[in-house]
């Protein structure tokens, strides 16, 4: 066990420093790529204001495409048998001893409408 809690808090360190200097190069080499993107731009040229607008909307583009990626694959699929919205009723255990099913959507939702209509009713006779 605690040879298992060594390993694991050794390769967690790994994945934070090797993300760490993963972010830390990203962040070197885009810095050099908006320098020298900016340089051209003012070589072929745009004003100071008319490059750095480009570059902003390159990089709001790129960090709204990220966004969209992280959406899309940083779902996790819930595990086996955990209740969905929309599944089929839980089993509630009966006094008897047989199994019944959960109260369905109709029928929750016309007792949310009685309830609804009792409260309209009490605040139509304080009125």
């Amino acid at each position: 066990m605690l040879t298992w809690l060594r390993t694991s808090a050794r390769r967690s360190a790994r994945r934070a420093l090797f993300a760490t200097c993963c972010g830390l190069s990203a962040m070197v080499g885009a810095g050099f790529a908006s320098s020298a993107l900016y340089a051209a731009l003012r070589e072929a040229g745009q004003s100071h204001a008319m490059a750095g607008l480009i570059l902003a909307c390159l990089w709001f583009g790129a960090s709204g495409l990220f966004l969209l990626l992280k959406s899309v694959v940083g779902q996790e699929l819930e595990p086996e048998g955990a209740h969905r919205p929309g599944a089929a009723a839980p089993h509630v255990a009966h006094p008897e001893g047989h199994v019944a099913t959960a109260p369905g959507v109709a029928e929750a939702f016309m007792a949310g409408m009685q309830e609804g209509a009792g409260f309209a009713r009490m605040q139509h006779r304080r009125s």
